[in-house]
C-alpha cells in the first residue's frame, strides 16, 4: 500500500484494554463494539478521488514522441546484419516481437541496442529504456513509464502498482518498443514478456541460454580488425594505423576494450604501441584503467569480476575459467578436462561458463575470447578469484591436463591427430608461462610435442628445436647435465637441429651426445641406442661414410638382444641399415639393397601386420627406392658408371652429348626396358590407400603416400593420373603444411609444367614408349650440332647441380638445396623443350619403331 493510502493513526503507547474484551480508546472514538469478533473502525480523513486522476491503462494514449534512452549511440561502427536482422523482423499475430542478444560482456550489447532503438523514436511510442538486472530493476523500470504516461499515477500509485498498470498499458496498446538491458536470468522477465499481445521488446544479456521459446536470439561477436581500427580512430585519431592494428588484435577487437584504449591514449597522449608495450608489462593494471571521467565500474577487468561473482557458488567453474587462460583461445578439446571432476559436474560448469557468455560451447571443443585469457591469467591484488596462488594453480593445472592427453603408445597412429589439437595449446602455454616455472611436467610435454612435430616434417623442425631447447634447459635444471632425461633430450634436439638444415652444429652435438650417453648410461641403454641411431642418419648421406654402417649394425644387434629380433625399433632400425647400403644407387648396390628391403618388408608384414606404422614405411620405402633402382639395372645405371657419374671427380659437362646418344642408342628396346609396368603403380595406390586408412586424410604420412603415388604415375607413364595426383598434393600439402612449404613450392612448380605439355596430362595406353613415340611425331629428330647446343645451354645449370652433388657426397645437402633443384630442373625442361610439344595434343601417330627415341 502507498502512503497516501496508509493513513493509519499513530498508536499512543500510554493507552492499554484492562480486560481481554476491553476497548482502549486514545483520541476520537468513530465506533467500538466489545463483543466477542466484534470489530473496531476508525476512519481520521478520507479523500475523493476524479476518475480521470487514475484512469484504466487501457484509455491512454501515448503522448507524441514520447522515449527514454540513456544514449544515442552516436560512436557506433560495424553490426550491419544485426541492425538489418531488426529491421526486418515480424511478428506473429497475437504475440509481442521479443529478440534477445547476448554475448560477452563489453562486446557491444547495450550499444547495439541503443543505436538501434534510436532510429525507432517516432516511429515506436514508446521507445523506452529499462535497466532490468533484477527484478526489481524491471518493475522501477515500469514503475517510470507508468509515470511517463501518466503523471498523475505518481502521487496516487505505489512502485509495484505502477509497475503493474504499466504492464495493464503495454498489453492493452500496440507499437512501443521496450528495451531490457543486462537481463541476468531469463525468469526476471519471463512474466512481462508473457502478458503482452503485440509491441516489441529487445533484450540485452550476456546469458547465452534459457531463452528457447522466450525470445529470438542475436548472437554478438566481435568486431573485425577493421571496424575495431574505425572505433579507435573515432576517439583518438591520427595514430600509426599498423599499431592501431595491433593493439586492436591484441584486444580481440572488443569494443569496450577498444573504446578504452583509445579514450585512454587520448587523455594521455600516449601511442597505441605504449599502450601495447604498458599492456604487456603490467597488465593488471592496463585491464583496471579508464580514462578521466570514465566508469570505474565498466572496466574490463570488473565486468568480468561481476561474473565470476555470479558463478562464485561454482568453484569448478571459476578454476576451469582461469586454466583456459593458458591455453589458444580456439579449438580447446573438451577431454581436456575430463580429469577435474565427475562428467556432470564439468559439463555443468563449462555450461555455466557458456551461459554467461565467457566461453563458447560446441560438440567437442570450445573456445574463449582473447582478453577473457588475459585478465584470467592476469593475478590481482583483492580479486578473491584472480589472486596469485588462484591463477599459479591454474596454470599448473593447465600444464597436468595437456600432458595428461600424451598418447602413451608412440607408434599410436592417433598420436598425430591428438597432436594436432594439443600443439597450439602447447605452444600458447609456453608463450605464457616463463621458463622458471617449467615442472617435469612441462618438460615432458615439450620434448613428446617436439618430438612430434619432428616426424611431421623438416618445416616444423625450427619450432622442435624451441621447445628441445627449453625442455633442455628445465631438465637440466631439474635431474643434472647428465641424466637419461636430460641426454635423451639433447639427442633429440640434435636431430632437430639436422633437420632443421642445421648441420653444423647438429653433428657436433650428436657426437658429444652419444660420447655422453655411453660413459653415463652405458652402451645397452635405450637413449644411447637412440642417439647411436640419430648419429648414423646424419652421417648416412656422405658417400663411403662406413661409420654410419657401423653404428646402424650396433644399433640392430643391440636392440635385437635387448628389444627382440620382431620389435618395431629393431625393424627400424635394420630399415635404415639397409637404405644406408643404398643411398648412393651405384649400380652394383642397387639390386642387392633392394632385395634386402623386400625381404625386411615381408618379416616386418608377418611379425607386426601389414597395416602397422613401422611395416608401412618400410613399404613406402621400397616404392620411393623402386624406379632408381629399376633405372640402375637397366642400361642407365651402366651409362652413369662409364660415364663417371659415380667416380669422386665430377663428371665434366663436355660429356652429355655422348651421355645424350648413348641415351638415344639404347633405342626402343632398351627404353622399353627402363619403364616401369603398371604393376608398381598399382601397388603405390594400394599403400597410399592403406596410409589414409591407418593414418587418415590429414597425416604427414599420407600426404607423404600421395607424393609416392604420384612418383610412381610419372614412372610408368600415366600422364593424367600424374596431373590429378599432383593436383592432390599441392592442395593437401598447402592444407597441412602452410602455403611457403617447399613441398608446396616443389609441387606447385611440377603442376606448372605440367601445364606446359598436354602431352603429359594423358594417360596413354602405351605408357612412356607411346609418349616418346607422339614427341617424335612432333619434333624432327635432333641433329648432332643441336644436341651440343643443348648442353651448352644448361651448362650453367649443371654447374649448379654440380655444387648440390658435392654437398650430397660430404653429407651437407639440405633439403632447402633439393627443392631448389627441382625448380630450376623443371624450369629448365620448360625453357629448352621445343615448341611442338606445347601443343595441344592431336591424334595418336603411326607407329615409328624403328625410329630413335
Amino acid at each position: 500500500m502507498s502512503a497516501l493510502f496508509d493513513r493509519r493513526p499513530a498508536v499512543d503507547a500510554s493507552v492499554e484494554a484492562s480486560a481481554a474484551s476491553a476497548v482502549a480508546a486514545g483520541r476520537d472514538i468513530g465506533q467500538a463494539i466489545t463483543a466477542p469478533g466484534a470489530v473496531g473502525m476508525h476512519v481520521e480523513n478520507a479523500t475523493l478521488l476524479s476518475p480521470d486522476a487514475c484512469p484504466p491503462a487501457a484509455d491512454v494514449a501515448c503522448p507524441a514522441g514520447l522515449f527514454h534512452l540513456p544514449t544515442r549511440a552516436a560512436l557506433f561502427v560495424g553490426r550491419h546484419p544485426e541492425l538489418a536482422l531488426l529491421d526486418e523482423a515480424l511478428a506473429a499475430p497475437g504475440q509481442a516481437l521479443v529478440h534477445a542478444m547476448h554475448g560477452l560482456g563489453g562486446i557491444g550489447k547495450s550499444t547495439l541496442a541503443a543505436r538501434w532503438a534510436s532510429g525507432r523514436v517516432g516511429k515506436n511510442l514508446p521507445v523506452w529504456w529499462i535497466t532490468a538486472d533484477s527484478r526489481e530493476s524491471v518493475d522501477a523500470g515500469l514503475a517510470r513509464l507508468a509515470a511517463a504516461l501518466c503523471p498523475s499515477l505518481v502521487t496516487l500509485l505505489a512502485q509495484e502498482q505502477l509497475a503493474e498498470w504499466a504492464r495493464q498499458w503495454l498489453a492493452s496498446h500496440s507499437d512501443w518498443l521496450l528495451v531490457l538491458d543486462n537481463v541476468s536470468h531469463p525468469a526476471d522477465v519471463d512474466s512481462l514478456l508473457s502478458q503482452a499481445t503485440s509491441g516489441r521488446f529487445l533484450i540485452t544479456s550476456r546469458r547465452s541460454t534459457g531463452w528457447q521459446g522466450i525470445a529470438e536470439r542475436i548472437e554478438l561477436d566481435v568486431l573485425t580488425n577493421e571496424e575495431a581500427v574505425d572505433l579507435f580512430d573515432q576517439i583518438r585519431g591520427g595514430a600509426e594505423p599498423v599499431d592501431v592494428a595491433a593493439l586492436c588484435t591484441e584486444l580481440g577487437c572488443l569494443p569496450l576494450a577498444v573504446a578504452q584504449a583509445a579514450a585512454y591514449c587520448a587523455q594521455t597522449h600516449c601511442t597505441p604501441r605504449e599502450y601495447l608495450d604498458d599492456l604487456a608489462a603490467y597488465p593488471a593494471d592496463m585491464y583496471a584503467a579508464t580514462d578521466e571521467g570514465g566508469d570505474s565500474e565498466r572496466t574490463i577487468a570488473r565486468i568480468w569480476h561481476l561474473t565470476l561473482d555470479r558463478l562464485a557458488d561454482d568453484p569448478l567453474a571459476v578454476r576451469l575459467l582461469l586454466m583456459l587462460g593458458w591455453y589458444a583461445p580456439e579449438v580447446i578439446p573438451r577431454f581436456l578436462f575430463a580429469s577435474l571432476g565427475k562428467p556432470p559436474a564439468v559439463r555443468g560448469a563449462l555450461g555455466r561458463l557458456a551461459a554467461h557468455s565467457m566461453i563458447t560451447l560446441y560438440d567437442d571443443t570450445l573456445s574463449v575470447h582473447r582478453l577473457v585469457q588475459a585478465v584470467s591469467r592476469t593475478p590481482a591484488d583483492g580479486d578473491d578469484h584472480r589472486h596469485t596462488a588462484a591463477v599459479e594453480s591454474a596454470r599448473e593445472s593447465a600444464v597436468r591436463t595437456l600432458a595428461a592427453a600424451i598418447p602413451e603408445d608412440p607408434y599410436d597412429p592417433s598420436a598425430w591427430s591428438t597432436m594436432r589439437l594439443l600443439l597450439p595449446h602447447v605452444e600458447a602455454l609456453i608463450e605464457h608461462a616463463g621458463p622458471d616455472t617449467d615442472t617435469e611436467t612441462m618438460a615432458r610435454l615439450l620434448a613428446w610435442t617436439a618430438d612430434q612435430l619432428i616426424f611431421t616434417g623438416p618445416g616444423l623442425a625450427p619450432k622442435a628445436v624451441a621447445l628441445l631447447e627449453r625442455a633442455e634447459a628445465a631438465r637440466i635444471r631439474l635431474f643434472g647435465a647428465e641424466s637419461a632425461e636430460t641426454l635423451e633430450t639433447r639427442a633429440a634436439l640434435a636431430d632437430a637441429l639436422y633437420r632443421a638444415d642445421d648441420h653444423e652444429r647438429a653433428v657436433p652435438l650428436a657426437e658429444r651426445v652419444l660420447a655422453d650417453c655411453v660413459r653415463a648410461l652405458g652402451d645397452d641403454h635405450a637413449a644411447t641406442l637412440t642417439a647411436r641411431l640419430r648419429l648414423a642418419r646424419m652421417l648416412r648421406p656422405a658417400r663411403g661414410n662406413e661409420r654410419a654402417a657401423a653404428l646402424l649394425e650396433d644399433v640392430v644387434a643391440r636392440r635385437a638382444r635387448v628389444l627382440g629380433e620382431h620389435h618395431p625399433r629393431t625393424f627400424q632400425a635394420r630399415k635404415l641399415l639397409v637404405l644406408n647400403a643404398s643411398g648412393h644407387l651405384s649400380h652394383p648396390d642397387a639390386h642387392s639393397a633392394m632385395d634386402l628391403l623386400d625381404k625386411l618388408f615381408e618379416e616386418c608384414r608377418t611379425a607386426l601386420g601389414a597395416d602397422h606404422p613401422v611395416t608401412l614405411s618400410i613399404q613406402g620405402e621400397r616404392l620411393m627406392l623402386a624406379p632408381g633402382v629399376h633405372l640402375m639395372k637397366n642400361g642407365l645405371g651402366e651409362l652413369f658408371e662409364k660415364f663417371g657419374f659415380y667416380d669422386s671427380a665430377a663428371p665434366s659437362p663436355d660429356v652429355m652429348p655422348d651421355m645424350v646418344a648413348a641415351v638415344k642408342a639404347l633405342g626402343p628396346s632398351g627404353t622399353r626396358n627402363m619403364l616401369g609396368s603398371a604393376t608398381y603403380s598399382e601397388e603405390a595406390e594400394r599403400y597410399a590407400a592403406a596410409c589414409e586408412r591407418v593414418y587418415g586424410r590429414e597425416h604427414p604420412r599420407t600426404l607423404t603416400a600421395r607424393i609416392t603415388l604420384a612418383g610412381a604415375y610419372a614412372f610408368v607413364g600415366q600422364g593424367g593420373n600424374l596431373s590429378e595426383a599432383v593436383d592432390q598434393v599441392v592442395s593437401d600439402a598447402s592444407r597441412m603444411l602452410g602455403t611457403d612449404d617447399s613441398i608446396v613450392a616443389t609441387f606447385r612448380g611440377l603442376r606448372d609444367m605440367l601445364k606446359q605439355f598436354p602431352l603429359f596430362q594423358t594417360n596413354l595406353p602405351g605408357g612412356l614408349e607411346e609418349l616418346a613415340a607422339r614427341a617424335r611425331q612432333m619434333e624432327p629428330p635432333s641433329s648432332p650440332g643441336s644436341v651440343a647446343s643443348t648442353a651448352e645451354d644448361i651448362e650453367p645449370v649443371l654447374t649448379y647441380f654440380e655444387s648440390l652433388r658435392e654437398s650430397a657426397l660430404n653429407g651437407t645437402l639440405k633439403r632447402s638445396d633439393m627443392a631448389e633443384m627441382l625448380n630450376r630442373a623443371m624450369q629448365t625442361l620448360v625453357e629448352l623443350a621445343p615448341d611442338s610439344l606445347k601443343l595441344p595434343l592431336e591424334a595418336p601417330p603411326e607407329s615409328t619403331e624403328d625410329e630413335n627415341p
